[in-house]
């Protein structure tokens, strides 16, 4: 089959790549009609996280099962789907206590030996371990390439949100408004936010913020701190969702936050540590989160949103390419020409 392989830094092909089986009872294949190239997905690129040439890339994703195993409840051949970007076993202490992001089986596709060694969705068919869990239907009407961010950085960006206890009323700054970040701009505004801040040195997806409702901040241009300050009357925001990743930008959040205000930190980056400002938090009494997407919590509330049209992440996709375009799609996105990609692969 083909797909798309990473072949060392800042290198990918579409070639030819084994067909999966079914190796398990509680596996299904997938038939892959679209798949995203996620932000995340450059750290592959850019050689943060151990891979090995000829591995197939990719996390996100919709498509049509193609075969189940025996084991497997609640799917049927022909149906559309939409997969979780990690997998979860459903039945281990975390997944039953609804923390799918710690599952002691987890892995995430596409992300090499660390991460569960599971071959990635940018192909034209994945293996699904444990599909009843990792697996959602699509509800009638819904468009797939619409249905595609339910199972990642939507999920990401509204798990963040949720994990503040935003209350309808109070302000919001989104650090990065990259995809999630942008998402996170949308669904904001959903649960009830009156004020949305977007902060990034990027015009382009700072326009695109603006066009969300969001108050645009272009750090290069004017000190983000006084900015938000004075669209909150000089308090700082209520809730800070830092959706880039590294030292710098979780410094930044810090310092846009109110005091008693929250932090929810999901930026994906490999840095081992960073300087908490710990007497700073102690006084000012900062609650501080961080941690990957718990996808699963969330799936069927965000399909119900999306299928009634309440949120359009597809808004975002600035490049829609063929699969056998995608390291064009890889360099587009890298560089910052492209705002979202799509992959059509069926």
């Amino acid at each position: 089959m083909r797909a798309v392989l990473f072949q060392g830094v800042g290198r990918v092909e579409v070639g030819e790549a084994p067909e999966p089986q079914l190796e398990t009872p509680w596996d299904a294949i997938v038939r892959v009609e679209w798949a995203g190239i996620c932000g995340s997905d450059l750290h592959l690129y850019h050689g943060k996280f151990p891979l090995l040439p000829g591995s197939v890339l990719g996390h996100e994703f919709v498509g049509v099962v193609e075969a189940l195993g025996e084991g497997v409840r609640g799917l049927e051949v022909g149906t559309r789907v939409v997969g979780t970007f990690h997998v979860a076993c459903g039945v281990c202490p975390f997944c039953r206590r609804g923390e799918f992001h710690l599952c002691e089986r987890r892995g995430v596709y596409g992300y090499g030996p660390l991460f569960g060694n599971l071959p990635g969705t940018q192909a034209e068919r994945v293996r699904v371990p444990f599909a009843e869990v990792n697996l959602r239907p699509l509800p009638q009407g819904l468009p797939p390439e619409r249905a595609l961010f339910a199972g990642d950085i939507l999920a990401t960006a509204y798990g963040a949100l949720k994990n503040t206890r935003l209350k309808p009323g109070e302000r919001v700054a989104v650090v990065g408004a990259g995809p999630v970040g942008l998402m996170a701009v949308e669904a904001a505004f959903v649960m009830g936010a009156s004020k949305v801040l977007a902060v990034d040195r990027v015009e382009a997806r700072l326009s695109f913020a603006e066009g969300l409702g969001a108050i645009p901040v272009n750090s290069t241009k004017e000190n983000p701190v006084r900015r938000v300050r004075e669209e909150t009357d000089g308090e700082g925001a209520d809730v800070v969702v830092e959706a880039v990743g590294g030292t710098a930008t979780l410094a930044l959040a810090f310092e846009l936050v109110r005091p008693g205000g929250r932090i929810s930190a999901v930026g994906v980056d490999n840095a081992p540590s960073f300087p908490f400002p710990l007497s700073s938090g102690l006084v000012r009494d900062i609650s501080f989160r961080l941690g990957l997407a718990n996808v699963h919590r969330h799936l069927d509330e965000l399909l119900a949103l999306l299928a009634t049209g309440r949120l359009r992440p597809e808004q975002v996709v600035s490049h829609t390419l063929p699969l056998e375009e995608a390291a064009e799609g890889y360099r587009l996105f890298d560089t910052k020409e492209a705002l979202k990609v799509l992959l059509k692969v069926g």
